[in-house]
């Protein structure tokens, strides 16, 4: 259910025929004739310098929304928030495999480096372990 969309100074609601209703950049909702009343670029409600808008169905989707009944809204963000949380999810999971797979190569990398260097210490011969000048037994 969309909200009840009324003049702000009048309080006229948009009926056939209808005077044009617009939105103000400080978000005031003023029919034509009120706007025609009141200096151009001022908001004949809060008095600040303002642009103004009319409304139509061409008018922009974003500040359609203003005038949509909140389930309206809910039904359609819900629907984009899942669609971006899937698409956000599935991209998450693509780069959380890349990197699985680069962890893999380098822990096969690390084990055929560690056996190398095993199979390297295996073929030395024993070092000869050198007596030093004076040993244990020799003290006076």
């Amino acid at each position: 259910m969309a909200i009840q969309v009324f003049c702000n100074v009048c309080f006229c609601e948009p009926r056939k025929p209808t005077p044009r209703l617009g939105l103000t950049s400080c978000v005031h909702v003023i029919c034509e004739p009120c706007l025609q009343k009141g200096k151009e670029d001022e908001c004949l409600i809060c008095r600040t310098p303002c642009r103004t808008l009319f409304l139509s169905k061409q008018t922009d989707p974003d500040i359609q929304s203003l005038f949509m009944g909140i389930d309206t809204l809910c039904k359609k963000y819900s629907k984009e928030i899942t669609q971006i949380s899937e698409f956000q999810e599935k991209h998450r999971k693509h780069l959380l495999a890349y990197h699985r797979q680069k962890m893999a190569k380098l822990e096969e990398s690390l084990k055929k480096v560690t056996q190398q260097i095993h199979q390297k210490q295996c073929m030395k011969p024993p070092e000869q372990t050198a007596q030093l000048p004076f040993s244990s037994t020799n003290r006076n």
